[in-house]
């Protein structure tokens, strides 16, 4: 079975702390090694070195561009507890460790997803959420050179008004753990599918865009679109059935409309340059989005 807790006492999680001006200049590796002598000094209960040691070598550059004292040591716990969780014989090595925390003022709630790296994994973590009614506001994803994934995800009640209850968190879990499962669980396939009957048409046209220039290694996929409940599910797995795979992706949602940049490499960790592949991709992403307005 998969695991899920809830957040740790603020005694073990510090709030994260606003930096000073000068620190806006930072390049992401003085901030790696900044927080690096700041846990040698301060090392956190329940984590050996050479966990912390790997985190730090292993995550890419963007986790430390915009990382939190928090956030590093709230990932470093979910790392811990997931490596912990397969290590038993009883769980499959596809299992999934979830651990959330709810966000002040009802601004709804984070979620920490870690598990092994898979084609496929982001779309089926996003269907999960949507097949329980959470609307997905933000979305950070990291991939270690281990094969680690630590996803992050914002995420609110599809009215809006709520953080996710346990119990809603339990049924995401075991959802993704069903969809991670080989062979997929067919109550987790059809459950994490059913948004696409009862999706809404947009309220306006979907506009996508290729960025071959802002990324050494990757295409960066911008989209914008009405949000809806079940939307990043789509557009990722229209990208993950085009063959490619996602090394970053940054989804912000503000008044109701989504803002997604998804960086993805062909099968063989190349961008995608060639123009009729990049206007086939297009349609297929048009068509996943619903391009039909009221």
């Amino acid at each position: 079975m998969p695991k899920l807790v809830s957040m740790p006492d603020e005694d073990s999680l510090q709030a994260p702390v606003a930096m000073p001006a000068s620190d806006a200049r930072e390049q992401w590796w003085e901030r790696r090694e900044r927080f690096r002598g700041d846990l040698r000094q301060r090392p956190p209960s329940g984590l050996s070195s050479d966990e912390i040691e790997m985190h730090f070598s292993a995550m890419p550059a963007h986790y430390w561009e915009h990382v939190s004292e928090s956030e590093l040591l709230w990932g470093l716990q979910t790392v811990h507890g997931f490596l912990n969780l397969i290590a038993s014989p009883h769980v499959p090595a596809t299992a999934p460790f979830v651990d959330w925390r709810d966000l002040p003022e009802g601004r709804g709630s984070q979620i920490m997803l870690c598990t092994w790296d898979r084609h496929g994994l982001l779309a089926k973590s996003a269907a999960a959420l949507s097949a329980v009614r959470l609307n997905i506001l933000r979305a950070d994803v990291f991939t270690r050179a281990d094969d680690i994934v630590l996803d992050r995800f914002t995420v609110m009640d599809s009215d809006g008004h709520q953080a996710a209850t346990a119990k809603r968190m339990e049924e995401m879990t075991f959802l993704l753990e069903g969809a991670l499962s080989e062979p997929p669980r067919f109550a987790s396939v059809w459950a994490c599918s059913r948004h696409k009957y009862l999706a809404p048409p947009g309220r306006f046209p979907p506009r996508i865009e290729f960025d071959n220039q802002s990324s050494p290694t990757s295409t960066i996929i911008g989209v914008e679109a009405a949000d809806r409940l079940g939307l990043l599910y789509d557009i990722l797995q229209a990208v993950a059935d085009y063959g490619l795979g996602i090394s970053h992706a940054s989804i912000k949602t503000d008044n109701d409309r989504a803002h997604d940049q998804i960086h993805v490499t062909g099968s063989q960790g190349q961008k995608l340059t060639e123009p009729h592949a990049l206007e086939e991709l297009r349609r297929s992403l048009e068509a996943a989005i619903g391009s039909q307005t009221e």
